[in-house]
């Protein structure tokens, strides 16, 4: 049995709720007043689907599983599945931090994601001793009901064009260690980004 920890007394809630309160679930079940004080502390998806929010003194964390529902944003994570509702789909990938290495394929090096195309920054920057494990690298686009199409193979970068609102598929598969996140599904047309952890 997992304890989460949310620390909603630094964001003014004294009185409200303890302040920590140690919600001993599986599920992480926000009462309003968490989820109102969660949802005002700008909540980002951190390193293995982790929900974070709050800056300085005032920040929390969350393991999941859990499901946090604010009026721009909603996020839910359960088991190995994180989805992100936005307005849009370029906000709904903004919720992921750096830190949490999302759509990242080897050390900084990361897939991109426009309207209308899928690209991966180049390998130039790799140094020699570390290219034959990079050009073992995999990366490929499949859209809904089509054929994977590659997008990172053997080092080579070929951008997808994508068709506008199209729901796909991004794959990253690695050699050795596992990528955190090797599988991410983009649906435009809803503003959703759902991502699977690496088990």
């Amino acid at each position: 049995m997992r304890a989460a920890v949310v620390g909603v007394g630094a964001l003014g809630l004294v009185g409200c709720v303890p302040t920590s309160s140690v919600i001993p679930n599986d599920f992480t079940d926000f009462s309003d007043a968490q989820q109102a004080a969660i949802c005002a502390a700008s909540p980002r998806v951190g390193p293995m689907g982790i929900l974070e929010y709050g800056t300085g003194a005032a920040t929390g964390s969350v393991p999941p599983d859990y499901a946090l529902n604010c009026p721009d944003l909603r996020v839910t994570a359960e088991r190995w599945t994180v989805t992100v509702w936005a307005p849009t789909v370029t906000a709904a990938l903004a919720a992921f931090l750096p830190e949490a290495e999302f759509l990242t394929y080897y050390a900084d090096l990361r897939v991109r994601v426009t309207d209308t195309q899928v690209s991966a920054d180049p390998i130039d920057s790799v140094p020699e001793a570390l290219l034959d494990e990079v050009r073992r690298v995999t990366v490929t686009v499949t859209p809904l009901g089509g054929p994977a199409q590659p997008v990172l193979r053997g080092g080579v970068v070929t951008p997808v064009t994508l068709e506008p609102g199209a729901t796909y598929r991004i794959d990253i598969r690695t050699d050795r260690m596992p990528n955190p996140w090797p599988s991410v599904t983009l649906d435009p047309a809803s503003g959703t980004v759902q991502a699977q952890l690496a088990r």
